[in-house]
């Protein structure tokens, strides 16, 4: 029993702490994409995914730092807004 106890308050703080990490995209575009751009810019840009990916590469080329995540969240966040 104390072992299937401690095994809950376990799963419990690990999945706090994913959710308390996890980061929304727009979030992310205020700290990695603001640094250079004003985001009414991004957020006026309408682009397919392949588009905004082939974008993303480029800043990425530039000097942008996005994990392999944040990248895939910055995608479909942007490619959805109409």
């Amino acid at each position: 029993m104390f072992k299937n106890l401690l095994f809950f308050i376990l799963l419990l703080i690990f999945i706090s702490t994913a959710l308390a990490t996890a980061t929304s995209p727009q979030s992310i575009l205020e700290k990695r994409c603001y640094i250079c751009h004003k985001l009414d810019i991004v957020y006026k840009a309408k682009k397919s995914p392949a588009e905004w990916e082939k974008t993303i590469d480029r800043m990425i080329g530039y000097g942008a730092r996005l994990n392999d995540e944040e990248q895939e969240a910055i995608i479909k966040y942007l490619s959805e807004r109409k």
